[in-house]
């Protein structure tokens, strides 16, 4: 624990915000449940899936421990997923990714419960080839199944084949209708990042495949983590409605390139933020590239993927204008004296529901400390919450007080 932790401050509402827009337990846990339920239906022995031996991992936000938890603004709502790896061994040299796809789809629609999921999926957001998608509509949350294949180029045995069905109708062999994908590297490069401090090493990175990782509480989450998690809260309320937007893949990537490995949240954030609209700004109107990592660390044939390409003229302007946007909140956040300054300028960027909840913990942590006795007061830093009821470093427990009012009425 440390040696004392200190409230009121802009890293506390920060870090409360961040607590949050995280998933809450149940809905972590119902995530990880479906999850096991749908690998074990596809992994299940004595079926046509069998023989190509399928193994199961979580990717994207769930194995980068940075999801959020699904929003709603009116009728547009923006859900929460788990990007669920289904590999298989096969040699994509001599089967095509649409024959997979088949395979993997039709095994899980042997299920009436997925079959219905897969449906509804359908209807709402149509068929994308890349995946076959599970809608859990009333939990605002789908499960994403990716049929791949190991990477026969990769030496390491760890970058994956995924399906390319713009090549399913156009292609003189089946290895043109795959397209490389590098989860597991990308999560290990995301680990390294959070965990340096100061500019990255050139060393290889070497991933490794695990289950979904158990959900962090923020106050143990790498700032790096949250960060990413501030940026795409902001981004889902910015683009809600909207189909073309930034993917998480892009902003977990520009955090990583640009964090210095702060431990302070804001000052993290404002050093990412600094350095995203540095490169906007030296890009001027050719628009940013953004590399994948992971194409960096194991180098291909295929070249390296440019994560900003999607973002067609209006959404990529519109990005610009959020980066933008939250670099001038976060200075008048810093600026601000006091709830009733403060508040406002966190609501506009992260909602006024998630805002409010934060600040409301933040006092409630407060009045718990002065009731156990925890309640420390520093001259020059303010209020902390103390590990024991005894004076640490110069900070003092504070007497016992019976706090009135709430940031119900901020």
């Amino acid at each position: 624990m440390p040696i004392s932790y200190q409230v009121g401050t802009i890293d506390d509402y920060l870090s409360r915000i961040c607590e949050q827009i995280q998933l809450t337990e149940t809905q972590f846990l119902t995530a990880v449940k479906r999850y096991r339920i749908v690998g074990e239906w596809l992994t299940e022995t004595e079926t046509h899936l069998d023989r190509l031996g399928p193994e199961i991992f979580p990717q994207g936000s769930m194995l980068q421990r940075t999801t959020i938890r699904p929003m709603r603004l009116g009728q547009d709502v923006v859900p929460f997923d788990i990007d669920t790896v289904c590999r298989c061994t096969i040699d994509p040299y001599v089967r095509t990714s649409q024959s997979l796809y088949g395979s993997v789809q039709s095994r899980l629609i042997a299920n009436a419960d997925f079959a219905e999921r897969n449906r509804e999926a359908q209807d709402k957001l149509g068929t994308s080839g890349k995946c076959i998608r599970l809608a859990y509509t009333s939990d605002d949350f789908y499960l994403d199944v990716v049929p791949t294949c190991k990477d026969p180029s990769d030496s390491e045995g760890v970058r994956l084949l995924m399906c390319e069905p713009k090549r399913w109708h156009d292609y003189k062999k089946p290895i043109e209708t795959w397209r490389r994908t590098d989860p597991f590297r990308f999560a290990a490069w995301l680990q390294a990042r959070c965990e340096i401090r100061g500019v990255l090493s050139e060393k290889r990175i070497a991933a490794s495949v695990a289950p979904v990782p158990p959900q962090e509480d923020v106050d143990v989450k790498a700032p790096l983590r949250l960060i990413t998690q501030l940026l795409k809260r902001q981004r889902d309320i910015d683009f809600i409605a909207d189909t073309c937007r930034p993917t998480s893949i892009l902003l977990t990537t520009l955090a990583g390139r640009h964090y210095r490995g702060e431990e302070s949240i804001a000052e993290g954030l404002e050093t990412v933020l600094n350095g995203i609209l540095s490169q906007i700004a030296m890009a001027g109107s050719r628009r940013i590239v953004v590399l994948n990592p992971a194409d960096e660390i194991a180098p291909h044939d295929g070249g390296v993927e440019d994560l900003a390409a999607p973002l067609d003229d209006a959404a990529y302007g519109k990005f610009c204008a959020m980066i933008g946007k939250m670099q001038r909140m976060l200075a008048e956040a810093k600026a601000a004296r006091g709830v009733p300054s403060l508040y406002p300028i966190l609501a506009e960027s992260f909602g006024d529901k998630v805002v409010k909840r934060a600040f409301n913990a933040s006092e409630d942590s407060v009045k718990m400390a002065s009731k156990t006795g925890v309640l420390g007061a520093a001259g020059a830093t303010g209020l902390h919450i103390l590990p024991e009821p005894k004076a640490v470093s110069g900070i003092q427990p504070v007497p016992s007080h019976n706090f009135h009012g709430s940031a119900d009425g901020v």
